[in-house]
């Protein structure tokens, strides 16, 4: 709970939650949940409003919905009477004009609001070198922004050097993940927990495989996740003669994907991406696992080459398997790797520490307005 008493009132303060469908299988929906259900729900009256389309939504029902979401939103806005409005875009087209329209009338209604940027980076939106006029007007709107790393933050402030912004990082609860991990000493267990697609690096781990198991051939590869290349992933294991080294497990959540990483010995996570703050890293350092990742977005930020992981660049088979076999052979620097990754969760991602940082901002926002 958090703790400073000046931030709690008798009266709770409302904060209207702006984000993606919660059963979302996406970091965003992940935040949002993980917002929701965070120490903030103690000490704030936390309310969700949903944006963007279902999964299986109809192309009619997308349409009804964007067109229809303003005015729930206006609506939302005159019943609630917000004291914040927190808004979860990510560094999108489409997710930004979405949120363009409805911070337009959060400013119309005079309500606080902050823009908590996630995947992505400002540089994927430029047009010849300049900002969009849309990405100016939310900088001109927005009350406060809020990016995941300072790798985010320092081309938002080259751009408008005059922005409010502040740093807070995704957050996990560390007491859900063991921290001494129960691995099988017979073999090593390497795990990839992600969307199983070319761009998440899927089949840089398959290619890799081929140079691991030359020098440990007791090594299994572990896959927790769905995506578009499951199917072709589990023939060209088939195909390659993997079926005894490569286990493909689907999705795993909760208790199942703590459990899924307390027994790994390696984390891979060679995305191809220019991710935010991916919460499977978070989760995988909790549950004090080395890792091995690209050097990709705000990823450097979270791990440190040959401080508690290896960075690699993406689409890099050869390297992915080199840093492998490096953590394999050498068991003291895995040890070290591990320790790290566990202190740094707690210290830097714990979610009551992050908590902290949203309620400073939520009280500075409502007491300015």
């Amino acid at each position: 709970m958090i703790s400073n008493a000046g931030y709690i009132n008798k009266k709770k303060k409302k904060i209207l939650i702006v984000g993606p469908e919660l059963s979302l299988r996406a970091g965003v929906a992940h935040h949002v949940n993980t917002l929701l259900s965070s120490p903030l729900s103690k000490d704030y009256q936390l309310h969700y409003f949903r944006v963007g389309p279902n999964q299986n939504d109809s192309r009619i029902i997308i349409i009804l919905k964007f067109l229809l979401t303003p005015i729930r939103f206006l609506w939302r806005l005159w019943i609630l009477k917000p004291d914040v409005v927190h808004f979860n875009p990510s560094f999108d087209p489409k997710s930004l004009h979405r949120e363009l329209n409805l911070l337009a009338l959060c400013k119309l209604h005079g309500r606080p609001n902050l823009i908590q940027f996630h995947g992505g980076n400002i540089s994927d939106l430029l047009q010849n070198g300049h900002l969009p006029f849309y990405i100016k007007l939310i900088f001109r709107w927005a009350s406060h922004l809020v990016v995941l790393t300072n790798i985010q933050k320092t081309p938002l402030l080259r751009y408008d050097p005059e922005v409010k912004i502040t740093v807070i990082p995704n957050m996990i609860d560390t007491t859900l993940y063991y921290s001494k991990k129960q691995t099988c000493s017979s073999q090593y267990r390497i795990l990839y927990m992600s969307k199983i697609e070319y761009k998440k690096g899927a089949y840089d781990v398959l290619e890799a495989i081929h140079f691991v198991i030359k020098k440990f051939p007791n090594v299994k590869f572990f896959f927790a996740g769905e995506g578009p290349d499951r199917e072709k992933i589990n023939l060209l294991c088939c195909e390659n003669g993997y079926e005894d080294v490569v286990k493909l497990l689907g999705y795993v959540q909760g208790q199942n994907k703590a459990n899924f990483l307390s027994r790994g010995d390696l984390f891979l996570f060679p995305s191809h991406y220019n991710e935010g703050m991916p919460y499977v890293l978070l989760e995988a350092m909790a549950a004090g696992l080395p890792v091995i990742a690209t050097r990709k977005g705000g990823i450097p930020e979270i791990i440190e080459n040959n401080v508690n992981g290896y960075l690699i660049p993406p689409g890099q088979p050869r390297k992915l398997a080199q840093a492998i076999l490096k953590l394999l052979s050498d068991v003291k620097l895995r040890k070290e790797f591990e320790r790290i990754n566990r202190h740094k969760a707690e210290t830097d991602f714990d979610i009551k520490i992050v908590c902290e940082k949203f309620s400073l901002l939520y009280e500075k926002l409502s007491s300015d307005n």
